[in-house]
């Protein structure tokens, strides 16, 4: 029986896919967490995520936030704290990850539906020889929460009624359809070069709130997706499963 390859390193998939000029346009600055690296990022952009680098379930991720006069916002789980200094983050970040290795992320403000911001997923399922986009679905933020996540307590919303009461009209949405296709493909031929066992990919997308551009936030080899939400996905799923594991 052939191999169903997982990989669960977000930096490893993040630094394969960087090596292609066009899919590294749409990757948010990633780096392993150190106070180095937290400071230099946190002096580039308003906001960012520091989470485990194998993590799962958008557990243990935290939104950090520098607010000019007051010190550094952290938001972990459904709170938030202010601290008055990198050292001090760090310390909070350090007593998170025990001893685990974390990456710290660039932060998207991301386009909201009813004042409430989301993402996207895109799924990949390769039940053959050739990668398919076999869903796309939209994803919105439990109140109080910093992540998407179905296990979160996320919403899942149809994609194109997620795009509508997010602004988009019907030109802009065929025209992100397309690109998502396109990166789903792209990002599914990158990442299996690599990793030849692939075979199935789930792509978390932000979208930008005010130019709508999409950013891959991180990228799923085992993604966990509702039964009945997409008969094209169940379908792929039952043959990967009955092939490949």
């Amino acid at each position: 029986m052939s191999s169903y390859q997982v990989v669960r390193s977000k930096m490893a998939k993040t630094k394969v896919l960087q090596t292609d000029a066009w899919l590294s346009r749409f990757i948010p600055e990633t780096k392993l967490f150190s106070k180095e690296n937290l400071k230099t990022m946190l002096s580039k952009y308003s906001k960012v995520y520091v989470k485990p680098d194998c993590g799962r379930k958008g557990e243990r991720v935290m939104a950090i936030n520098f607010i000019p006069g007051e010190g550094y916002k952290i938001h972990y789980t459904d709170s938030a704290k202010t601290v008055a200094d990198i050292p001090a983050v760090v310390k909070f970040v350090k007593e998170i990850a025990e001893n685990d290795k974390f990456i710290v992320q660039r932060g998207i403000d991301m386009l909201c539906l009813n004042n409430v911001p989301f993402d996207l997923r895109v799924n990949v399922q390769k039940p053959y020889t050739k990668w398919i986009v076999s869903s796309m679905i939209a994803k919105k933020q439990a109140p109080g929460k910093i992540v998407t996540n179905y296990s979160q307590g996320g919403t899942l919303v149809a994609f194109t009624e997620a795009l509508q009461l997010g602004g988009l009209g019907n030109a802009q949405i065929n025209k992100l359809r397309k690109l998502l296709t396109n990166l789903g493909e792209r990002t599914a031929i990158v990442l299996n070069e690599k990793y030849p066992g692939l075979r199935e990919l789930g792509l978390d997308i932000a979208l930008d709130k005010t130019t709508q551009k999409p950013w891959i936030l991180e990228v799923n080899t085992k993604p966990q997706y509702p039964k009945g939400l997409s008969a094209e996905f169940d379908r792929y799923r039952r043959i990967i499963k009955r092939k490949y594991r």
